[in-house]
């Protein structure tokens, strides 16, 4: 593992400072266009990307400068304030390390990555953020409880009748992950607070959109499971990126 010197925005004194930091023994970085659709209209396709791949020895990733940074920190999507074109170019990341490096050790690296290459200065503030709660709803959960299984998992999928969509878990699951999935359809953060701590069977089904991307479809279903979405606002600690470099300096 390789260790630099890097300039890093420190928030709370709103100063520079020298820290050794650990680095990728090789890393190549490079803009590979926007990250919006290549053409308008119907079937517009948005430029390919490839999540954040972590194996022995190498990590790699085709992704908006955002989420690159979202990796980096271990942050939610909302966590990570900015110029709009970080969530609308891409950027090609490939680099290696040793093979006994951890994930949490990748990610300083990729801290380091960003100072150097993106220049990335940022500070860190609390914002009040909108969030939905996800709580039992006054008629009381119309869930079925199961003893904890070995394996679980849970899919969205074509419902029995056209023109329907399925969400279904096999053979059950924990409500956390199911509130963890609800972001998306809800548009800001959903929190657990159902308090429930079992496994639940989760079998619905409702009429699909033909536009409809997010699944929204999922949260008319609700009321069916016994479950309710409260409005509510949370504080979280948000990075807010000061200055980056649109092109990353040559590999």
């Amino acid at each position: 593992m390789k260790y630099r010197t890097i300039p890093i925005l420190l928030a709370a004194a709103s100063a520079l400072y020298a820290a050794d930091a650990p680095a990728f023994d090789v890393v190549s970085v490079k803009h590979v266009g926007s990250a919006v659709a290549i053409r308008t209209g119907p079937g517009a396709m948005p430029q390919v990307t490839a999540p954040f791949r972590y194996v022995p020895g190498k990590v790699t990733c085709r992704l908006p400068l955002h989420e690159i940074i979202r990796e980096a920190w271990h942050l939610e999507e909302w966590q990570v304030r900015g110029p709009e074109w970080l969530e609308l170019e891409n950027y090609e990341l490939a680099a290696t390390m040793p093979e006994s490096t951890s994930r949490e050790n990748a990610r300083l690296m990729l801290r380091t990555m960003l100072a150097e290459r993106f220049g990335l200065q940022f500070h860190r503030e609390p914002q009040e953020i909108p969030v939905y709660a996800l709580v039992v709803a006054k008629g009381g959960l119309k869930l079925q409880e199961i003893p904890k299984p070995e394996l679980y998992s849970y899919r969205f999928g074509p419902g029995a009748a056209t023109g329907t969509t399925r969400f279904y878990a096999e053979p059950a699951m924990p409500i956390a992950p199911f509130a963890a999935m609800l972001r998306s359809p809800a548009g800001r953060p959903v929190l657990d607070q159902t308090g429930l701590a079992g496994f639940y069977k989760i079998d619905v089904e409702w009429n699909r959109d033909p536009q409809e991307r997010n699944f929204s479809g999922v949260l008319a279903t609700l009321p069916k499971l016994g479950l309710k979405l409260e409005p509510q606002k949370k504080t979280y600690d948000v990075l807010i990126v000061d200055k980056a470099s649109k092109e990353p300096t040559a590999n």
